[in-house]
């Protein structure tokens, strides 16, 4: 399929500060970001006062050493799981705005990924549980992810969007 000017008005109604549902998720990434942004300096905060640093060079600095430290993995662990994920949410429900879904559905499932992204990394690196805790929220925020790429990719396939 070619490209034309009303295809283009599309693009830019979807992604306009007019819609609703694009201004939900610009709010959504940037209450994510700040979280991994917030997770940074929580890792930063316990290599500071557990003086485990990576490098040789800021041990010495710093008067700390770089053996492994248990609260800055963890911490760290969280962040690579938030890397893992939310970083595919980001770009895939980017383009699932794109299919036009309803404004309640998309706020629904921005509003769930956050906050099962936000209680995951604060049952993994502030408040540890036990499991099935963090794993049913990290299994919410992939069924989300799952769910706007199937959503996306059948609305294409059925309008014959077809490579």
């Amino acid at each position: 399929m070619s490209a034309n000017v009303g295809d283009f008005q599309i693009f830019v109604n979807v992604y306009s500060l007019a819609n609703p549902a694009f201004c939900s998720y610009l709010l959504c990434v940037s209450l994510l970001v700040l979280k991994m942004m917030g997770t940074i300096l929580l890792i930063v905060y316990h290599r500071m006062t557990t003086k485990s640093f990576i490098s040789e060079e800021d041990a010495v600095w710093q008067r700390g050493d770089t053996a492994p430290n248990e609260k800055v993995e963890r911490v760290r662990r969280a962040l690579m799981n938030d890397l893992e994920n939310i970083i595919m949410f980001l770009f895939m429900s980017l383009a699932y705005l794109s299919v036009r879904p309803p404004l309640w559905v998309v706020n629904l499932l921005l509003a769930i990924f956050l906050v099962s992204r936000v209680l995951h990394t604060f049952f993994y690196a502030m408040f540890v549980v036990r499991q099935p805790v963090r794993a049913i929220l990290w299994t919410i925020g992939f069924i989300i992810t799952g769910y706007m790429a199937a959503h996306t990719a059948l609305y294409l396939l059925i309008n014959g969007y077809i490579f």
